[in-house]
């Protein structure tokens, strides 16, 4: 939706097909989060990817969040301007968040700290501390897929695409049901790109993330939380209930793949998480949704955007991905898509090029979830 909102905003007729129902996927059954950042913390991420970069793609979930607030969506009734806080529950990633604050600051960052605080987590959860990025905020996704799709058009829902022929003076694409040609076709499709592209098995890889929502009376939260460097998140949503991701480290083997749904050992731990750091009682909460989605993870963390390699036939750049990002497209998938548009339209600098994944083992760092 973010691409095709960027293409049409340059006076370019654009068409989206897409394979279920607009946001079926992924894009609306994740955890909600607009937050700043990647999946390490700062200091982590200037360890794995540079001062440089990682200072671009801090600023890159900034311009994120800003672009979705001019789109209108402070409008929404889910949306809320919650900070999010990075919790340390044990003292190496409390050293680690004491040090990325400081070098947050040296480039530039609002960043705060939290010591202690009154809601549940404080009260119950026993952490160390928390680095906290104030201007963050939180949506139900369906919501945001909504706004964006209503400013977008045309949509050909239910169309699978099963082939890509790239001509002398376009590309088409074809489903079971209809052909379309356009001079140039930009793939957001995620973890789902190998499946029509197998030679990006290896740049795209399907990860499952499970969640469950509490409804639990009193219970409170300030931020959106993540800990445990990010394996698990959970925030308070507009009608109080609280959103509980993660848990997927201790079954990485198993929660593979493109199977969508939840499994007992997955949903048991996501239990256990919340009623350890919420401080919930046996009875007194209730779940009252279990479900999964499937990312799109890249090798090193980062999102990737540039002509798909070995495509039959094509050689001129004119089909182009954008996606990979690793558990956070709220975060990243506005201001990437538009970056992809500007590169792929314009030739414009592309910092995330899909090459560098694409140059083969060792040419990229292990993704870190």
């Amino acid at each position: 939706m973010s691409a095709a909102l960027a293409l049409s905003r340059r006076g370019l007729r654009t068409a989206v097909v897409e394979r279920g129902a607009v946001g079926s996927g992924a894009s609306t059954r994740n955890a909600g989060f607009l937050m700043r950042g990647a999946a390490e913390n700062y200091e982590a991420a200037i360890g794995l990817y540079g001062r440089e970069l990682a200072r671009l793609v801090w600023r890159w979930t900034e311009e994120n969040l800003a672009g979705l607030r001019a789109e209108g969506i402070g409008a929404l009734p889910s949306y809320r301007a919650v900070p999010s806080c990075l919790l340390a529950l044990e003292e190496e990633e409390l050293a680690e968040l004491t040090r990325s604050q400081d070098l947050m600051r040296e480039d530039g960052f609002r960043v705060g700290w939290m010591s202690s605080g009154e809601d549940a987590v404080w009260r119950h959860g026993r952490p160390l501390g928390g680095l906290v990025n104030p201007d963050d905020a939180s949506i139900n996704p369906a919501d945001l897929m909504r706004l964006l799709a209503s400013n977008v058009g045309p949509i050909f829902e239910h169309q699978e695409v099963f082939a890509v022929e790239p001509g002398a003076r376009a590309v088409t694409l074809r489903t079971a049901e209809m052909s379309l040609s356009a001079p140039r076709v930009l793939f957001c499709t995620n973890a789902y790109a190998p499946l029509l592209f197998p030679g990006m098995a290896d740049l795209v890889k399907p990860r499952r993330g499970q969640m469950l929502a509490i409804r639990a009376p009193g219970l409170r939260l300030d931020c959106s939380y993540y800990a445990n460097h990010g394996y698990e998140y959970f925030r308070q949503t507009s009608d109080g209930s609280v959103v509980v991701g993660g848990c997927r480290r201790a079954f990485a083997d198993v929660e593979v793949g493109y199977e969508d749904t939840t499994t007992p050992a997955v949903q048991s731990a996501l239990e256990r998480f919340a009623r350890e750091r919420l401080g919930l009682k046996a009875g007194a909460y209730e779940i009252v949704a279990r479900w999964s989605g499937t990312m799109g993870f890249s090798p090193d963390g980062l999102p990737l955007m540039g002509p798909i390699p070995d495509l039959a036939g094509e050689r001129e750049g004119r089909v182009w991905f954008c996606g990979g990002f690793t558990g956070h497209g709220m975060s990243m998938g506005f201001r990437a898509a538009h970056a992809a548009v500007a590169a792929m339209i314009d030739g414009g600098d592309n910092p995330l090029p899909l090459a560098r994944a694409a140059r083969g083992p060792g040419a990229v760092l292990g993704a870190q979830r």
